[in-house]
């Protein structure tokens, strides 16, 4: 009975969608309520825990009751819009129970979804709206429980604020694509043209899972997903060629998390990006680009070291089948994610390209009848999409609650009026922040925590970036890429390390370790955000010389970066050389060009020393 009522719910949920992205949107009382209704329904039969029978009962009793109160909002949609007042008509008992019960409900299947992190911050920041007269900037007035109520049930500043309305409008849709693209077949192209591309070389198949999850994580938008997605391929390979596994474990979730920064899609915080920002989605995945090569190029080279170290030598691969027989015989799979791209260069909006794209899926996919896409994997896709869907569409929900205090109590104005009582120096105001947007992260979704930091973390660094001298829309831009970088990153780190826990149970590797292992892997990507904070040319914020220098800036300093971290008990590696990347790496992180360029020089003489050293010798 389960498998049809879940279908049905899924089907429902995503040809709305479809409806809404091909034809346009309905009111967004009824939008959003929809989204929200349907999607908790999901939750409750598709991924809530039917062993534990009372929590499964709990949350099937959660859903209806939000689902009812959700009708009762659409009901009553014109009494709502034009018979009373925000914050200003009284709440009338009806109102305030059905308020009360959304966001307890809601509360609840966040707390099954996501564990106890995220609604504990909601408890403390809706306690912070009901205490009066606390000391400094955190000072208001104090408020009662009906415009509590009020702004988080009836207006879209709380639950059905901004994050939500991105879920309804924008996410469901890509992640609805996304298993579209999964189910026709497109990871095995990737990992395919991958393993032709680079799996020949030292540590091929480690390689290959960088490669693969860098563009396989973009059209999911999970690291754990993509972890699922590519590691139960690539991992076995690695421990096959002599990775041990927790490395071959760390590598994959490192790679995965990079798929969520890398354009075109970037999972949901792009989206989320260009509502909170103003700026086009197409315009926020353009600024993405080099900050995700950067990402990607300290993992491969973390990968190098490690095949290097642990001795691990070329293997052979098929290469019967060159680039083009493989794009002869399967290239066709990937032909929707060009529908995508350029429907939006030319224009179009998001929900209208990605809609297209997704009918475009099943009319590629029968270009060859034996690769068609079935009624049975229509369906899957239908059912996987639904569960991610209502995945976030819970957890955007409660984080919407969270921006809800901030805009009633008018903390977060407070907080960027006054960011220069905080500073401290531009570099550990940074530190500060990618701690904060770390610890926040802990086990939740990189877009919940995006969005918390909008409120929180954001308004601050803006103002302090402002303060150091950047253009306003340059603080803007460098602010959000800063804090969502580490959102994401944030599922690869312990102790939650969302993405390290997926990789360790494929690897069969202890969980702890992967998770430091993987974060070792990426290491050497946690200073990407500060060189595109010091140097804004790297997203694109400055004229093309400009970015050219700053890009070169970067590769250099990531690679020296990586050779100092990771170029221990490797025999090509001498100590001299990670005594010359010091020595580099401190000359061009000086913002002064001509140091800059003299640092590239004295390592380009090194280099060429080296070379000649070992050619006469």
């Amino acid at each position: 009975m389960e498998r049809p009522v879940e279908l049905t719910l899924a089907l429902a949920l995503g040809l709305f969608h479809l409806w809404i992205g091909a034809f346009g949107g309905f009111d967004a009382s009824i939008q959003r309520g929809v989204h929200l209704g349907l999607a908790v329904l999901i939750f409750a039969l598709s991924i809530e825990d039917k062993t534990k029978k009372f929590q499964f009962r709990l949350s099937i009793i959660a859903s209806v009751l939000i689902g009812l109160s959700i009708v009762w909002k659409i009901l009553n949609l014109e009494y709502l819009s034009a018979g009373r007042f925000e914050f200003v008509s009284p709440l009338t008992p009806t109102e305030a129970v059905l308020g009360t019960i959304v966001c307890v409900s809601i509360l609840w299947l966040c707390f099954r979804a996501v564990g106890w992190v995220l609604p504990a911050l909601v408890i403390v920041f809706s306690a912070y709206c009901f205490i009066p007269d606390l000391p400094g900037i955190l000072n208001h007035r104090g408020y009662t429980y009906d415009l509590f109520l009020d702004v988080q049930f009836l207006t879209f500043a709380g639950i059905f604020g901004i994050p939500l309305s991105v879920s309804a409008s924008y996410i469901a849709l890509f992640i609805l694509f996304g298993a579209f693209m999964e189910r026709s077949g497109l990871g095995g192209l990737i990992i395919e043209l991958a393993n032709r591309a680079v799996g020949h070389y030292r540590g091929g198949p480690a390689k290959v899972a960088v490669i693969s999850s860098a563009f396989t994580g973009t059209i999911s938008g999970s690291a754990p997903a993509n972890v699922m997605t590519t590691g139960s391929l690539t991992i076995p390979l690695m421990k096959k060629t002599g990775y041990p596994s927790h490395w071959a474990g760390a590598i994959e979730a490192a790679a995965s998390t990079g798929g969520i920064l890398m354009p075109p899609i970037m999972g949901s915080i792009a989206f989320l990006m260009a509502q909170f920002t103003g700026i086009s989605y197409i315009t926020i995945a353009g600024l993405a680009l080099i900050p995700a090569l950067l990402y990607f190029f300290g993992v491969f080279l973390a990968v190098h070291w490690a095949a290097l170290r642990h001795g691990i030598q070329p293997v052979e691969v098929d290469s019967s089948d060159t680039y083009w027989e493989i794009l002869r015989s399967r290239g066709h799979l990937g032909l929707p994610l060009v529908v995508l791209i350029v429907l939006l260069i030319n224009g179009y909006s998001p929900q209208y390209a990605v809609s297209y794209s997704i009918v475009s899926v099943l009319f590629f996919s029968w270009l060859r009848p034996s690769q068609a896409m079935r009624f049975a994997d229509i369906a899957d896709a239908f059912v996987t999409a639904g569960k991610g869907i209502a995945f976030v569409a819970v957890t955007t929900a409660v984080a919407g609650m969270i921006v809800g205090v901030f805009e009633l109590t008018g903390l977060a104005v407070t907080l960027a009026q006054t960011a220069d009582q905080f500073v401290v120096g531009l570099f550990t105001s940074l530190l500060l922040t990618m701690i904060v947007s770390l610890i926040l992260g802990m086990g939740v979704p990189p877009s919940v925590s995006y969005i918390v930091q909008v409120a929180v973390t954001i308004p601050m660094l803006i103002g302090l970036l402002k303060m150091h001298g950047l253009h306003p829309e340059t603080a803007i831009i460098c602010a959000h890429f800063f804090v969502m970088y580490y959102a994401s990153l944030a599922v690869l780190t312990p102790p939650d390390a969302l993405a390290s826990i997926a990789a360790a149970g494929i690897a069969k590797s202890p969980v702890m370790k992967t998770a430091v292992y993987a974060t070792r892997v990426a290491f050497v990507a946690f200073i990407v955000p500060f060189l595109f904070v010091l140097r804004p040319g790297l997203l694109l914020q400055a004229d093309l010389d400009r970015i050219l220098i700053d890009f070169s800036v970067a590769i250099i300093a990531v690679f020296c970066t990586s050779v100092i971290l990771e170029g221990y008990r490797i025999l090509t590696i001498k100590f001299w050389d990670k005594l010359c990347a010091a020595a580099v790496l401190l000359l061009i992180l000086l913002p002064l060009d001509s140091i800059n360029f003299m640092g590239m020089i004295i390592g380009l003489v090194y280099l060429l020393v080296r070379k000649l050293w070992k050619f006469t010798n």
